[in-house]
């Protein structure tokens, strides 16, 4: 702890510091600013004058170069240069302590805010009486010299010096000073301190320290005082001794009775705990919501999926109203009902409160002989049983809708047939060559020749193609359809993919959706066989051509075109020699939002509005190139902006196998 004239001294030594360091702040920057407002611009000047003058009598460059390096030697200038008409720059000097910053061309220079750069124009006439303008460009140093800071701060460090020295010569004064009246109380106490006790009577002459003088007097008197209590006070703390040793013995005895309850009341509450934690944990872990409300429906506990179906922690929402969190469950009126004989149960009940599109039971238990809740609500989602119900309807209307459509084609195929096979026949009766066509003629009075030029005249024949087109064009349509709906989907096979595309094609063309789309196809003729199960490719790409069109139905495209391309490629990783067909289907239609991209292939997502869509036509398809295929279904931005799937098969496949998983969706 500092005394009084050592900190008296400390203050008067801080004092001088901060008066000499502020001075020579304001010395120092008083210096700088008279060396960049006056210094700076005179010397700039004078060196502007110098080399006008010297451009009067010559141009030498060489002379003028070295003009320019003495000039910036000076320690007011960094950098200087002299530019043309053009703004070129002739000549160029700089300190090499330094960055230089003047360009090679005036016109680029920034003008720095600090106002250190400096223009002058200067010119002269030459030989022939024409003027030469020229530019001078300076750059005034911006801080002081090191020599003037060295001076300064060895000035300031003698002035501190010295200073110091004077304190410590007044802090020796002002300490003998000080100590001269205590030096004499201190005698004076060492003289008392040498009487038996008794009344101790201080004096002092000194002014200053007579308070002192007056507490230590008063000190002296309560320290016998304190001494007579004390005498006292020892006979009557070793009579209590004896009563405390006594009263010990037996706190000791009830210590150790109180030390086995405590043992015993700390093993129950451990095993209170483990059993709550358990409970805890088992409610935690539970898919449903379970809430324990009393009669007015106030939640006493609830565990963690609550809390996260409601975006709330668990404690948080102990002693709100379930209603008020859930409004859905307001019009339900068993749940108002004081006394519940049995546990009751409702069902697909919507819950958006919750999360979109969530449906749930309600399962309401009673709570028998319970103070703070009478009864438990659980609630479970079945959102996904409810779409598994739907998606098993729908299979089955597929299922019953393929059978038909196979009952249809082989209806439709019979007198397909007979159509074809009489268009043929009529070809052959009106063929001239025939012995039989021509005995019958004859019988009639028949000139076949001429026959056969009025029925290529009337375009008789051409319609008989027009019908074989249309007959083989409805029977190719048919026997894709036979094949689609074929039940083959567990068996795979080499198939020519450029021959699988076109089936897909001339079965989605059918649709008259498609029929203002553009399909455009680049097929190599060259392309290798593939090992798959041609139905289930023919699905994903019909998926896939029903998805393009859409999103071009949806865009309002004006020409609206689906872009259809197979090709080889090599697989780059983890087998470079594997090879691998690639189709690509891409449309040119909004293409799909960035926030979507990664759930695409999620099942049950679907941007499209509820009753049209499940959301489940790529994932299935995802689903059937992975996992059956051992290919790659990715998606990816089109050219013009629109969507691009990706299918990636390997082409080095193992042989044709069965397969054990089944596919039906």
């Amino acid at each position: 702890m500092m005394l009084a004239r050592q900190k008296a001294i400390f203050a008067t030594l801080l004092t001088i510091s901060s008066v000499i360091l502020i001075a020579t702040l304001s010395y120092i920057a008083a210096a700088d600013r008279i060396g960049r407002q006056q210094l700076a611009p005179q010397v700039s000047q004078i060196m502007a004058g110098i080399l006008q003058t010297e451009l009067s009598h010559h141009a030498d460059l060489l002379v003028l170069q070295t003009m320019l390096q003495r000039m910036t030697q000076h320690y007011q200038i960094d950098e200087a240069a002299l530019y043309n008409d053009q703004q070129q720059r002739l000549i160029h000097s700089y300190q090499h302590t330094l960055t230089p910053q003047l360009n090679a061309h005036l016109a680029e220079e920034s003008q720095p805010t600090d106002g250190r750069q400096m223009l002058f124009p200067l010119s002269y006439h030459d030989l022939q009486g024409k003027p030469q303008r020229f530019t001078l460009a300076i750059i005034n140093r911006a801080s002081l010299p090191g020599f003037f800071l060295l001076d300064t701060l060895t000035t300031t460090l003698f002035v501190v010096s010295l200073s110091a020295l004077l304190c410590f010569l007044l802090y020796l004064a002002i300490r003998r000073w000080q100590r001269s009246p205590y030096d004499t109380l201190l005698q004076e106490l060492q003289q008392q301190a040498e009487q038996p006790h008794g009344d101790v009577q201080l004096s002092a002459s000194d002014p200053d320290i007579q308070p002192l003088v007056n507490a230590l007097n008063d000190i002296f008197w309560l320290r016998e005082q304190r001494h007579r209590d004390l005498r006292s006070a020892r006979h009557q703390a070793e009579s209590a001794r004896w009563r405390a040793t006594r009263l010990s013995d037996e706190t000791r005895r009830i210590n150790d009775h109180l030390a086995k309850e405590v043992s015993i009341r700390r093993g129950i509450e451990t095993q209170l705990k483990n059993t709550q934690s358990l409970l805890d944990n088992i409610l935690h872990a539970m898919p449903s919501a379970i809430f324990a409300v009393d009669e007015q429906l106030r939640i006493v506990q609830c565990n963690q999926q609550a809390g996260e179906w409601l975006q709330h922690d668990p404690q948080q929402l102990v002693g709100h109203r379930l209603v008020r969190l859930i409004p859905e469950l307001e019009t339900q009126n068993i749940l108002f009902e004081r006394e519940l004989p049995q546990p009751e149960k409702i069902e697909r009940l919507a819950l958006p409160s919750l999360g979109q599109n969530i449906t749930g039971d309600l399962l309401i238990y009673p709570i028998q002989h319970a103070r703070q809740a009478n009864r438990v609500i659980r609630i479970d989602d079945v959102s996904v049983r409810l779409r598994m119900e739907e998606i098993m309807v729908q299979s089955e209307k597929m299922m019953s809708v393929g059978g038909l459509a196979a009952g249809m084609a082989h209806e439709i195929n019979n007198p397909l047939g007979a159509i074809l096979q009489n268009v043929q026949n009529i070809r052959r009766r009106l063929q001239a060559g025939l012995s039989a066509n021509q005995k019958a003629a004859n019988q009639h009075g028949l000139d076949l020749e001429k026959l056969q030029h009025y029925l290529q005249q009337r375009q008789i024949f051409l319609f008989i193609d027009h019908i074989q087109q249309a007959g083989e064009r409805a029977a190719t349509i048919i026997r894709s359809m036979l094949q689609f709906a074929r039940n083959d989907h567990l068996q795979k096979r080499h198939i020519n993919i450029h021959d699988l595309i076109t089936t897909s094609l001339t079965i989605a063309t059918t649709d008259s959706d498609l029929k203002h789309i553009r399909i455009n196809t680049e097929l190599p003729k060259t392309l290798p066989d593939v090992a798959c199960v041609p139905s289930e490719i023919e699905q994903v790409l019909l998926n896939l051509i029903k998805n393009a069109q859409q999103a071009l139905d949806d865009s309002q495209q004006q020409t609206p075109a689906i872009q259809i391309r197979a090709f080889l490629q090599q697989q780059s990783a983890p087998a470079p020699q594997q090879q691998q067909i690639v189709i690509q289907v891409e449309d040119n239609g909004p293409g799909i939002k960035s926030a979507d991209i990664p759930h695409i292939f999620e099942p049950f997502y679907t941007t499209k509005d509820v009753g049209e869509g499940t959301g489940l036509g790529l994932s299935v398809s995802y689903f059937i190139i992975t996992a059956h295929h051992q290919g790659q279904l990715n998606y990816r931005s089109g050219k013009d902006g629109g969507s691009c799937f990706e299918i990636v098969l390997p082409l080095n496949a193992p042989a044709p196998q069965t397969l054990v998983t089944n596919t039906e969706t």
